[in-house]
């Protein structure tokens, strides 16, 4: 699904891992985010380090069992999509979520 962002907001991204693995779950160089050559998912462009909004960290919910990562996004990404994609400490972990920003 392809998520509509306005460019240049703090887009809270909630995920799961089964329960509590710590806050040093990123594999290297991750979260990051990869410009994409068209809205449909094609990914082509170059590849980003991404940061977290404000002081704003990774965090755990153990209520929930959610982990909450907010997303900064960058003004200048108006009118373009983007893959925000995640790859975990395991090395085989991954998940991604596209994003077309306003």
């Amino acid at each position: 699904a392809l998520n509509t962002v306005k460019a240049g907001a703090a887009v809270p991204v909630k995920f799961s891992l089964n329960g509590d693995r710590g806050l040093d779950i990123f594999a290297a160089g991750y979260p990051r985010v990869v410009a994409l050559t068209s809205c449909r998912g094609s990914a082509g462009g170059a590849v980003e380090t991404t940061v977290g909004a404000g002081d704003s960290t990774l965090t755990y919910d153990p209520a929930t069992g959610l982990y909450s990562f907010v997303w900064k996004t960058q003004k200048e990404w108006a009118a373009s999509c983007r893959r925000l994609e995640l790859r975990f400490y395991d090395g085989g972990t991954e998940a991604h979520a596209e994003f077309q920003f306003r």
